[in-house]
């Protein structure tokens, strides 16, 4: 008995690797996993247009073209009379009366106020303090009970020619400004007016406090319309480039000091480019090199770009 059940273990053994052997030969042969590796690659293939296309980077575009600048320094002024003149007390003593008003009109010889010279146990006359010359009453400099010496200013009086605007100029930007520089004026008074002038008169030394030179500037004002003691806001214009080669500043990016651009080629493809800046003015900038005029600019979108990306111009 026991000779028969090894026989029979024995020939389903040899029955069972049989069976293994031809599945073997069956998945070679037939290899049913080809149309499965088949079906994933025509998928990746497939789907590499859209990948490609979710990459396009939206961008905003602008081209390069050509603009006249002029640099500028933005300040504020006082218009001042330059043909006023200073009134000084012949003595010491107590200002007993005020005979003028500011804007008041004078005549030469008029009394502008009294002073009493008197000092202790000592009693003296009145002495009147007169207007050299006619003109008007720009600055009453103190009031009545004050005590001034001769060395005081008590009055100044205007002429009343032609007003300036004086404006200080740090001194970075004094080589910059000359006789005959140009200027714009606007004044809170006249808010629809531009007022046109231009530098006349340059202070031969500066301020050793505020290191800034004093600039006379004569505005054309047909109207007389601009009075002294206004006080105007004033663009000095310090340079002008005429049909300079400029982008939108907001273009610009940096590595470190160097200044770089991306550039759109023929074919939608984001190039980095590295510009040379020249004059800044406002929202513009001069390119002095690195770009030629009718390029594509990227103005917005910039910062997600690589040299070699693919963009989508949007609106």
């Amino acid at each position: 008995m026991a000779d028969i059940e090894d026989k029979k273990k024995l020939r389903a053994g040899l029955l069972v690797l049989l069976v293994l052997i031809l599945a073997a030969i069956a998945l070679v042969v037939i290899n049913p996993f080809e149309s499965l590796g088949s079906s994933v690659k025509g998928q990746t293939e497939g789907s590499a247009m859209p990948e490609e296309i979710a990459r396009e980077v939206p961008v905003r575009t602008a081209t390069v073209g050509r603009l006249d600048l002029r640099a500028y320094i933005r300040t504020n002024g006082d218009v001042v009379d330059t043909t006023s003149m200073d009134v000084y007390p012949e003595v010491t003593g107590k200002i007993t009366s005020i005979g003028t008003e500011v804007g008041q009109r004078v005549e030469k010889d008029a009394v502008l106020g009294k002073i009493d010279p008197s000092r202790p146990g000592m009693v003296y006359r009145e002495t009147a303090v007169k207007a050299p010359v006619a003109g008007t009453v720009l600055a009453v400099n103190f009031t009545t009970g004050s005590s001034v010496s001769p060395q005081a200013v008590l009055f100044r009086l205007g002429l009343l020619g032609e007003p300036e605007v004086e404006v200080s100029v740090p001194e970075r930007h004094i080589g910059k400004v000359g006789l005959g520089s140009k200027a714009e004026a606007t004044f809170v008074a006249y808010p629809d007016i531009l007022f046109e002038g231009e530098v006349v008169r340059l202070a031969p030394t500066l301020n050793p406090a505020t290191r800034t030179m004093k600039v006379g500037i004569a505005l054309t004002d047909p109207d007389s319309l601009v009075k002294p003691g206004m006080f105007p806001s004033v663009k000095l214009y310090t340079e002008s480039i005429t049909g300079a080669l400029a982008i939108e500043r907001p273009a610009i990016q940096y590595e470190g000091n160097q200044a770089y651009v991306f550039v759109i080629d023929s074919r939608g493809v984001a190039r980095k480019r590295a510009v040379t800046i020249g004059l800044e003015v406002d929202d513009h900038a001069q390119i002095l090199e690195g770009l030629a005029e009718g390029e594509t600019l990227v103005t917005q979108g910039q910062s997600l770009l690589t040299d070699g990306s693919i963009v989508r111009v949007v609106d």
